[in-house]
């Protein structure tokens, strides 16, 4: 298994969640900025999140897919 930590996100989804996590850790990882639509349907990266969605993190063979996000109240 790798060592290396693999963040995969774009600017305008909630991956500041997770690269909030990555430095709060302070452990090296490579950031793969991928845009919407194209890049993340393509194959590659559909082995990596079936949804083709981001953020996600992978280091070696473990993969995480999900943050979870605040919503605001309407009231």
């Amino acid at each position: 298994m790798t060592d290396e930590l693999t963040f995969y996100t774009n600017p305008m989804s909630r991956g500041r969640i997770v690269r909030w996590m990555l430095e709060e850790l302070g452990q090296p990882y490579r950031t793969e900025v991928l845009g919407f639509g194209p890049d993340m349907k393509a194959s590659g990266y559909l082995a990596i999140n079936p949804v083709g969605k981001v953020p996600a993190i992978r280091h070696g063979d473990t993969i995480v897919t999900e943050a979870a996000g605040r919503r605001g109240s309407r009231e």
